[in-house]
Formats: C-alpha cells, structure tokens, sequence
C-alpha cells in the first residue's frame, strides 16, 4: 500500500499476540491524522475513489470499507449517487457526549453521580478566575447571565435549562483550561439531556419560577465575587450554589432509567 504512515501494530487481547491493521484500517488511519493534524478542513472534499485508490494502492472494496470506519467516527460524511464523494467533518463534542450519555446509561451511573461531578470541577475554576480576573470573561459571565435572566418567566423552563448549560459551559471556558471545558461539555450536555427530559414530565410552578429568579441572583453574585478578586468568597459561594442545585436535581434514579424511556 503506498501510504507513507508507519504500521501501527496493535495486540489482540489474548495473551498479548500482534495483529496487522487490515489495508482499510491502515487506510482510514492515514485519513484520519491528515483530520487530526489540520491538513484536512470542515468541509473538505476528499479526492474521488480513483484517485484515492491509486495513491493507496487498493481496491475499491478496501477503501470503501474504510469509508465506513470513518463515517461511524463521524469524521467523513459520504454522498452517493451521481455526486458521489467524501466530506470532512470535524470531531464534534455533540458527538462525544452522546455517546458518553449511552456509556453512562449503560454502566447504570447514578444522576447524582454527574451532579457531584461537576461540583469536583466548577469550583476550581471559579478560584482560578477569581484569582485573575479579566475584562473579557467578566463581560462573557455578564452576557450569558443576562440571557439566562431573560428566561426567568412562565413557560420558558426548557429554554433557562439550555441557557443554564450554556453559562456553565462558558464558565469553565473562560477560566482557560481547555481539558476541563472539554470534559465540562459533556457533563453539562448529559444534564441538559436529563433536565429537559425531568421538565417534560413536571407542571410548571410558581415555585419553579422563584427557583429561576434565585439561581441567576446567585450566578450574579458569582460574577460580582469574581470581578472583585475574592477568590475564597467565590469558590466557597459556587460551591454552595451547586450543593444546592444537587438536592433540587440530583436522583437516586439511574440515567438509564431516566432517559431510556
């Protein structure tokens, strides 16, 4: 095969044998690290079939199959028909944690296990913030919390539920650790998937609406405590904001029982 990428050889589990990569996997390896190192865009095409058989070596089998390794990484999309041809499509965290939320339901994790989660995270970063303050994040915190604000109101709980993930998610962001927003994101969308379901199946209230109103008092209080570099001030208030936000949301029930249905 004329790839000019090393062979990877990898073990199979059973008493530590070798196996060679099968010429698709060799294939969709190669494609993949051009994804990966940014020789490849959203959006790119790959050349056509012919092409990409010549310069590998293969058959149309071969490279078809490797097609389909990387379409299940949702890094390719193929067309086919007369406009037939393969698309780039970069790694999405979408598309992590969605399958971190089946990973989850399956391994039966507790709600209340990724509540917890996220308080062993948040405020960390919150001292980090506070500690060195910017303008900049000052003014994201202000802008996201303003828009959380704007669905206080009845009937809006679906809409504050995607707002609220959103400032957690811009929170971390802001506090500068890439890894930390990465794992963020996912836990904040496996909770918007299990808020939004709860809200499907629970009357709107007056209580809910007063619940709303504190919780954006107390992301502001947050922001402010930021702002003035109080750094002990602002981790010790996120983390009882989030103690608090875990009785309200935090279950026994298991993930799979939730959102299986």
């Amino acid at each position: 095969m004329a790839d000019h990428g090393e062979v990877e050889l990898e073990t199979s589990g059973e008493g530590g044998a070798l196996r060679v990569p099968k010429t698709a996997e060799l294939v969709a390896n190669s494609i993949r690290r051009r994804i990966i190192q940014g020789e490849l865009s959203e959006g790119d095409t790959l050349p056509p079939e012919a092409q990409l058989m010549e310069q590998f070596g293969i058959s149309r089998p071969s490279l078809r199959e490797a097609f389909r390794i990387l379409e299940a990484e949702r890094l390719i999309s193929v067309k086919r028909g007369s406009r037939s041809g393969a698309r780039v499509s970069l790694p999405k965290i979408e598309s992590v944690s969605r399958y971190a939320s089946y990973y989850l339901q399956a391994s039966g994790v507790l709600v209340s296990d990724i509540y917890d989660a996220r308080l062993a995270l948040e405020p960390h970063i919150v001292r980090r913030l506070a500690a060195k303050p910017s303008a900049p994040a000052i003014e994201r915190l202000r802008a996201e919390a303003s828009r959380l604000g704007s669905f206080i109101g009845r009937d809006h709980e679906r809409d504050y539920m995607v707002a609220s993930a959103v400032f957690h998610s811009v929170l971390v962001e802001v506090g500068g650790n890439a890894t930390l927003h990465f794992l963020t994101r996912v836990l904040e969308d496996v909770i918007a998937q299990y808020q939004k379901r709860h809200v499907t199946s629970a009357a709107e209230s007056t209580e809910r609406k007063r619940d709303r109103e504190r919780g954006v008092k107390s992301i502001n209080k947050l922001i402010d405590l930021i702002e003035a570099g109080d750094a002990d001030a602002a981790e010790k208030h996120w983390r009882l904001h989030l103690a608090n936000t875990n009785k309200v949301w935090g279950s026994d029930r298991t993930l799979r029982d939730v959102l299986g249905g």
